[in-house]
């Protein structure tokens, strides 16, 4: 079995298992039949003077200004919102529609498995005259993906053999994977999937990428976006690449702020699960790159700084280890 489809399937069950697990609370005794003085002017004068005080820690998620959410699971935002990203790296788009809710390792993956925000559907036609104001180049890729996702039994289904053989092909190159389902006659993103190569194209390490998503609820991706081209020329190679499975280059960002050019490969696997009767989308980016942006030393350095560790320079053995101090669940820049 493909190990990407292994994996999700076994944290799918595990999922299902939590979501279905009821909180039981035992009552205490008698509580109901405690007497009560309804007449004490002293408890009903405390009573009075009594405050309840309810602290609910609300996750950071993208601002909902002009951030659309569409049927066909296009994610977009007018704005370009880098705040509390992780290091240099920018956001993903499907941050503005979901949020990640667990976190887990499967041998050299980091899987994140994502919930979605429930925000109102934009129609189709509204992007499509927006993006029509801009550039007409985008327009039309958009409204390809767009109709693209609209009718599914149009889509040619894939055997699981296929992903097999592709993922042993493209495992020793950095790549990323989401994984999308078809439901009600929508799709949604239910998790992305990062190999051990992709995390050190983006300069973390696993133990980074956790930590900052299980503190932020936010996905970073390693896509550069040009405010002043508020994004428009990436998406357009996003929709032209999943439509029409083709290779581009794009720029790339990592956690340290470095801008370099790599060619970017898409992929997508259509595979219906009999059993469940749902279909399935895996989509797979794959990044050629040279090599010097795969240093291990970059990764190793960017988690002392992420997680503030500095090595103690004394010479015992005692003492000799390193101390971790974590001030900070990630870095702001200003």
């Amino acid at each position: 079995m493909s190990l990407i489809i292994r994996n999700i399937s076994s944290l799918r069950e595990e999922w299902k298992q939590l979501v279905k697990k009821k909180v039981k609370k035992n009552k205490r005794k008698n509580q109901y039949t405690l007497p009560y003085s309804f007449d004490n002017s002293k408890n009903n004068n405390n009573n009075k003077t009594d405050l309840l005080l309810i602290v609910k820690k609300i996750p950071n998620t993208i601002p909902n200004n002009n951030v659309f959410r569409l049927k066909t699971n296009i994610q977009f935002s007018m704005n370009i919102n880098n705040d509390h990203s992780m290091g240099s790296l920018s956001i993903d788009p499907h941050s503005n529609n979901y949020k990640v809710v667990r976190t887990d390792r499967r041998k050299n993956l980091t899987i994140l498995t994502l919930d979605q925000i429930n925000r109102p559907i934009t129609p189709s036609d509204d992007l499509y005259q927006i993006f029509k104001t801009r550039n007409e180049q985008l327009a039309d890729a958009f409204l390809m993906f767009d109709q693209r996702n609209l009718d599914s039994s149009k889509f040619k289904l894939n055997q699981i053999q296929e992903m097999i053989e592709f993922e042993s092909h493209i495992k020793g190159s950095p790549y990323a994977c989401y994984v999308q389902i078809f439901e009600n006659g929508m799709w949604r993103t239910f998790q992305k999937i990062f190999n051990e190569k992709m995390l050190q194209l983006l300069a973390i390490s696993e133990e980074m990428l956790i930590n900052y998503c299980n503190e932020t609820q936010l996905i970073p991706i390693s896509a550069f976006f040009d405010a002043s081209d508020e994004q428009l020329h990436v998406f357009c190679k996003i929709f032209c690449g999943i439509v029409g499975q083709v290779e581009s280059k794009r720029d790339y960002i990592n956690y340290n702020g470095q801008r370099f050019s790599a060619a970017l490969k898409v992929k997508s696997f259509f595979i219906m699960d009999e059993d469940k009767g749902q279909l399935f989308e895996y989509t797979y980016f794959i990044t050629e790159c040279d090599q010097k942006w795969m240093s291990e030393e970059r990764v190793r350095l960017n988690e002392l700084d992420y997680f503030n560790i500095k090595p103690n320079n004394s010479s015992t053995e005692e003492s000799s280890f390193i101390e971790q101090q974590k001030r900070c669940g990630f870095k702001q820049l200003h």
